[in-house]
């Protein structure tokens, strides 16, 4: 969202006493432009909710997250939390890692999403030439893959599966089921880039065999 955009939101959410849930968990792991501030940087009222996580920048099994909030609405959250209490160590190992080596790890995280995203675009062309439509994102861990309006992604999860490849199918994950039927959502933060391109062969033979394509 544009910074001027961020600006007119925080606006009527004042305007109309409606507080803004600022879920900015994979905004690091940008590699390319000028991210826009937070919200919650622009706000003055503290008016903003923003939530955070360390699954994303550190670890996926690394399950602690943050919350800025005003204290009248933090007393109330903490009184929701069902999890038994997060554990402090995990806590303390994590302010302790990022206070002194943020930077150069996210460097390093996102170079190497980079290069996996890189494998895995190079392996889709590859392998499903024209068949496939995909607008390579700037940052983040996930690809958006079209296929032909004939071919439905939840038909071909199941297929995939058998063969040891994992897809999350584009009804799954948009509020418009139907206009997503033929796409699906590939994640590329985990597998090594030999991996994403040994993936791609394998789903190319399963799509062509289960659907004509390519």
């Amino acid at each position: 969202m544009p910074l001027a955009r961020r600006r007119e939101l925080l606006r009527l959410s004042q305007e109309y006493g409606v507080p803004i849930f600022e879920d900015e968990c994979y905004a690091d792991l940008i590699w390319e432009g000028e991210w826009p501030q937070a919200i919650r940087a622009l706000d003055t009222s503290n008016h903003v909710l923003h939530i955070g996580s360390f699954s994303k920048s550190l670890s996926p099994s690394m399950r602690l997250g943050y919350v800025l909030a005003p204290w009248e609405v933090l007393s109330r959250m903490l009184a929701c939390k069902t999890d038994s209490g997060t554990g402090a160590l995990g806590q303390l190992i994590v302010a302790d890692f990022f206070q002194n080596h943020y930077e150069e790890h996210m460097e390093r995280l996102r170079a190497s999403l980079r290069r996996k995203l890189e494998a895995l675009t190079t392996a889709l062309t590859t392998h499903f030439g024209s068949a496939v439509e995909f607008q390579a994102p700037r940052g983040g861990m996930f690809l958006w893959v079209k296929f032909p309006e004939r071919v439905d992604t939840m038909k071909l999860a199941a297929p995939a599966l058998k063969e040891g490849i994992a897809f999350n199918p584009g009804p799954e994950w948009t509020t418009d089921p139907v206009a997503a039927r033929n796409y699906l959502r590939l994640c590329y933060a985990l597998p090594s880039e030999s991996l994403i391109t040994e993936g791609v062969a394998k789903l190319a033979q399963v799509f062509h065999r289960e659907a004509g394509i390519p």
